[in-house]
């Protein structure tokens, strides 16, 4: 009898081991959180022109939204904005408004050394632009982006250039998602 139970004792040792290093094994890569989602924030333009150097928040929430790619990249829609810079003055011309229109950034993949998801996408996307009262569509000629997560919020630093505009900017985009 006393056999027997060492046996069984055993046996049951035997199946809970092998029952705990199963879910142990390495291909378990998929446990990454999702950061696909739309996140609501506040985004801000700077840039130097003529040696000044301006910034603006824009005049409301906006929604970046974020995919993630079966291929381990994200794309994010970067929202119709506009920048109120209307109160800065160059000698005695406004600036007025900047609108931006949406367009997107994709296929951004994950730099393990920067430990963030950075893309240059210099030549790759246009898009709308009001400045100076006119507006035309523009391919961004110069173009970085990264993106990072902590929890539920991301920051997008997005360096970028219209055309042959004369200045690169930088929209520093915050927020939460939804």
């Amino acid at each position: 009898m006393k056999k027997l139970f060492t046996l069984m004792l055993l046996f049951m040792a035997a199946v809970m081991t092998t029952a705990t290093f199963t879910s142990c094994g390495d291909d378990d890569d998929d446990n990454t959180p999702s950061v696909a989602g739309s996140y609501t924030g506040k985004d801000t333009l700077s840039f130097s022109v003529m040696g000044m150097d301006l910034k603006q928040p824009n005049t409301a929430d906006v929604n970046y939204v974020i995919n993630q790619n079966n291929n381990g990249t994200i794309s994010v829609v970067i929202p119709e904005e506009t920048f109120d810079f209307t109160a800065q003055k160059m000698g005695n011309m406004s600036m007025g408004n900047i609108v931006q229109g949406t367009y997107s950034v994709t296929n951004i993949p994950y730099d393990k050394a920067k430990n963030v998801y950075y893309l240059d996408y210099s030549n790759k996307v246009s898009a709308e632009v009001f400045v100076y009262g006119n507006k035309n569509n523009y391919t961004v000629t110069e173009g970085e982006i990264t993106v990072s997560f902590s929890g539920n919020k991301v920051t997008v630093v997005n360096v970028h250039k219209f055309g042959k505009m004369p200045m690169v900017m930088t929209g520093t985009f915050v927020g939460t998602r939804k």
